[in-house]
């Protein structure tokens, strides 16, 4: 269920680049009790339709992952102005962007990784290789320099199909590219990134995994599920084991999300990690877990793992074709209608497509050349041999 507001409402700065995620961050500090300002690029603009933030502040720097003081003193000003006890990203961009700078930001930012730990595990490819050396299953995987390279071993025939091409670190799938035998010459022409991760194509479902942990200690965690507008939760101790190796090895604080494929036969692999707040946030809140309301001023960290069990959340249009059979909808699928119908504008926007995010993002990557605007929020072009 949604929480209750409490009595004290912390002031927080939400920094965005994006609309979808940080729409859902929003929501979720909200229900945590907090009050929330938005300072946003042109891309956040229209989170100004929605009727939660307490005020929306366009900014004129990149925030494009670089160490850039000069939006640290922008926060400052703004943060003083506002009286906020504490700073928020809102998306992958500003996660990076405000991890950078943290040291100089004058309010306390919500618990994150370092910048070596956010852009290991924020790199498939160096994922795969953390993967490997603790014992974790993932698709094999090779990583090429740039296209050509890529075409070269498509003509040797050294691709086993089926293949996927993906970004190193692009998220909501954008980038990602199918390689089949007789398509693949064809298919190659969409990549417009590098470098390339190729994997092995595993066949099987979608599932995921998000934890809340601090100093490498998992403070709540579930695995989740999405389809056809329903969201469900399980308990898998296999995917725990998991992720509290990847906790312990590296020391973890902070959101963290996992994605991988469940084959038929059972078997898991793990694809990616994402360091920072997840697009299912509010569904996991909606099951039980607000991972935002986690790091907020006085949160009371408990001492064993919070742990999601078996929940069904039918999102509004799920739950609307029930109607006709209201006795068989439960009680979390009432909490998500009422959420969605809450702000009903950013909700309606979203379903028409009015502003379609990924394909506005995907034209901005294809018409951006540097490596940050790609997706890679590192600064700089990456090299590989």
């Amino acid at each position: 269920m949604i929480p209750a507001r409490s009595s004290s409402r912390p002031r927080l700065l939400l920094l965005a680049t994006t609309i979808l995620l940080p729409y859902r961050i929003m929501r979720c500090a909200e229900a945590a009790g907090a009050s929330v300002s938005v300072m946003h690029t042109a891309g956040a603009a229209d989170l100004r339709f929605s009727n939660r933030p307490e005020g929306c502040y366009p900014t004129d720097r990149a925030v494009d992952g670089a160490f850039d003081p000069l939006l640290a003193e922008e926060i400052n000003l703004r943060a003083r102005r506002l009286g906020v006890d504490m700073v928020l990203p809102g998306d992958a961009p500003s996660t990076r962007s405000l991890i950078a700078v943290r040291d100089l930001v004058a309010p306390p930012c919500f618990p994150m990784p370092d910048l070596d730990r956010y852009d290991l595990l924020n790199d498939k490819w160096r994922f795969q290789a953390l993967c490997a050396e603790l014992g974790i299953k993932t698709p094999g995987g090779v990583l090429y320099a740039d296209v050509e390279a890529l075409r070269t071993d498509l003509r040797l025939g050294k691709v086993p199909f089926t293949a996927i091409a993906k970004p190193l670190s692009m998220d909501s799938g954008i980038g990602c590219v199918v390689l089949n035998a007789g398509t693949a010459a064809r298919q190659v022409q969409r990549i417009f990134y590098a470098p390339i991760l190729v994997q092995d194509f595993i066949a099987g479902s979608d599932i995921g995994a998000s934890s809340y942990c601090d100093e490498g200690k998992i403070t709540a965690f579930v695995a989740h599920r999405y389809h056809h507008q329903t969201y469900a939760t399980f308990d898998d101790e296999r995917i725990y084991d998991v992720v509290e190796s990847v906790a312990r090895r590296l020391a973890l604080t902070g959101v963290f999300n996992f994605d991988m494929r469940l084959t038929p036969d059972g078997r898991i692999y793990f694809l990616e990690c994402n360091p920072r707040f997840f697009f299912k946030i509010a569904m996991s809140m909606l099951s039980g877990i607000n991972f935002v309301a986690l790091g907020l001023p006085g949160a009371q960290v408990e001492h064993a793992p919070v742990r999601c069990g078996e929940t069904v959340v039918q999102l509004p249009k799920a739950a609307l074709a029930a109607l006709a059979t209201p006795w068989k909808l439960r009680a979390r699928s009432w909490d998500a209608l009422k959420f969605a119908l809450s702000d009903p504008v950013p909700y309606l926007r979203e379903e028409l497509g009015i502003f379609d995010e990924e394909k506005a993002r995907l034209r901005f990557f294809r018409k951006t050349p540097s490596a940050a605007a790609r997706g890679d929020w590192s600064p700089g072009a990456r090299k590989v041999a």
